[in-house]
């Protein structure tokens, strides 16, 4: 499904028919992913028609109801294994690693379209 080319309203309807058909391979009834996921039956109810618009906390709980909470996970891939170590704040950051972003505090050059005298 192209995403990128649909408003958010169908997307969330194309989701809470992904989330109805995966409920259904599983032979999972709504009551299970309300008890499993700790939501209402009206979230359910109200995500499913695309009533309204769901936190991205009940969207969790869903998926966790439905057992696939490991979908996020391949949703948006890590870059790199993150690995806390207890004195991280000690450690030295490697030349690879991404430091923050920042400004540089040089005016932005005049746009010109390269027509101008």
């Amino acid at each position: 499904m192209k995403y990128s080319l649909m408003n958010d309203q169908d997307i969330m309807e194309d989701l809470a028919r992904r989330i109805d058909s995966l409920r259904i391979q599983k032979h999972l009834k709504d009551s299970d992913i309300e008890s499993l996921g700790g939501i209402s039956r009206q979230l359910l109810s109200d995500f499913r028609r695309g009533k309204r618009g769901i936190s991205l906390k009940s969207f969790i709980r869903i998926l966790r109801g439905l057992g696939e909470i490991d979908r996020l996970d391949r949703m948006l891939p890590r870059e790199r294994e993150f690995r806390p170590h207890p004195d991280s704040r000690t450690l030295p950051v490697r030349d690879d690693q991404s430091r923050r972003v920042r400004d540089t505090g040089r005016p932005r050059r005049e746009f010109t379209w390269g027509d101008e005298e």
